[in-house]
């Protein structure tokens, strides 16, 4: 197969990476739980999946200044992506050094026509973009979940896309009368963003499913019942007695959606459960069945647990929720011990709901718990 072909279906396969990559990323990630960090991972996308249709069609069409443009687009996807680790961890997000990179080197990639001269700056512009995949890097080593599995694909490839960065241009530098000769390096560069989009993917998936100090959100439903009752079970069978569930739920939930709208409503849940998630630890485990109320299974001492629960409730009445709207937020508790419905998940589910509701029609902002 000659080079063009090769590099013609890595193309296709490009924009059928990012394409996909994008709507998991808008529609897992950042509709799910919104925040600055998804939203530039999502605008990184964004940017890919239209670069890398530009570029394509500018090889179908035969307009090498279109494929160029595009292809100098998306080496500004890597600076978006570091943007969003800096956005996440409460820092400065930069987001115009990734915009001004993709603009200059799209410019650089069309205006540069001489071969060598050519060669010369796409070498240069790959490494540039590699330096932001050496920046995601060190970011990450500023989270607390960096070591979580799913972060392992975007830490390897970021690292590889650095090796591969200046490999290319050592290459080219090392060999002067061969700079031009783009074949190797385009097959490698095409090859590398495919990979790297699939290995972003994965793991800025998991990032947006966690709050930035590491503590997990909530899990899916069926996720958090299998887990929970396994560890329910297991505690059942060892009589630990420290075990307990408790419902976290949002006051008047109607009211505050009509309020807010759909969106400042997801956005109201999303600063919620980020709160519940920041107030038990690492270890509880969380699960969300409807927006605005989170189940939490856990084994400390009632004392401690006593203050958990405290936190829980104070944060969620510090939230400022006054873009969203004009009322103080408030939550309520249901608290029950695991022993006292015979370590039963559904049943004791149940009663943490009586439990919450009971609190909520003595004024809210408050815990009411089941006694064994």
């Amino acid at each position: 197969m000659i080079p063009d072909q090769v590099l013609s279906n890595l193309g296709l396969a490009q924009a059928t990476v990012a394409t996909l990559g994008t709507i998991m990323i808008i529609g897992l990630g950042f509709l799910h739980r919104p925040s600055r960090s998804a939203l530039l991972w999502s605008l990184a996308f964004l940017l890919a999946m239209t670069s890398t249709w530009v570029s394509v069609t500018g090889a179908i069409v035969d307009e090498e200044p279109v494929r160029r443009a595009g292809l100098g687009l998306m080496l500004g996807a890597p600076a978006l992506i570091w943007s969003g680790f800096r956005a996440r961890r409460g820092a400065r997000a930069l987001a115009w050094v990734g915009v001004l990179q993709a603009t200059v080197t799209a410019v650089a990639f069309v205006c540069v026509t001489e071969v060598s001269a050519y060669g010369l700056v796409f070498r240069f512009a790959f490494v540039g973009a590699a330096v932001f995949a050496g920046l995601t890097l060190l970011e990450m080593r500023h989270a607390a979940d960096r070591l979580e599995r799913m972060a392992l694909p975007l830490a390897v490839v970021s690292a590889a896309f650095v090796a591969l960065g200046v490999a290319i241009l050592i290459s080219g530098l090392s060999a002067p009368a061969g700079i031009g000769d783009l074949a190797l390096p385009r097959i490698l560069n095409s090859l590398a963003m495919l990979v790297f989009l699939v290995c972003a993917t994965v793991s800025l998936l998991y990032f947006t499913s966690v709050s930035p100090s590491g503590r997990r959100a909530a899990s899916s439903w069926p996720h958090f019942v299998v887990t929970a009752t396994d560890r329910l079970r297991r505690a059942a069978r060892g009589r630990e007695e420290s075990w307990a569930v408790l419902t976290v739920r949002l006051d008047d939930p109607q009211h505050l959606r009509s309020a807010a709208g759909e969106n400042g409503w997801i956005r109201l849940v999303a600063d919620f459960e980020n709160a519940v998630a920041e107030s038990f630890p690492a270890e509880a485990d969380l699960g969300r069945e409807t927006r605005g109320r989170v189940v939490v299974v856990l084994a400390r001492p009632e004392s401690v647990l006593r203050q958990h629960v405290r936190t829980v409730l104070q944060r969620i009445t510090e939230l400022d929720a006054s873009s969203h709207i004009g009322v103080q937020l408030s939550a309520s508790v249901g608290w029950v011990p695991a022993e006292a419905a015979g370590y039963d998940l559904p049943a004791l589910i149940a009663e943490a709901d009586r439990a919450a509701g009971e609190a909520t029609r003595q004024g809210g902002d408050r815990w009411e718990r089941v006694r064994r």
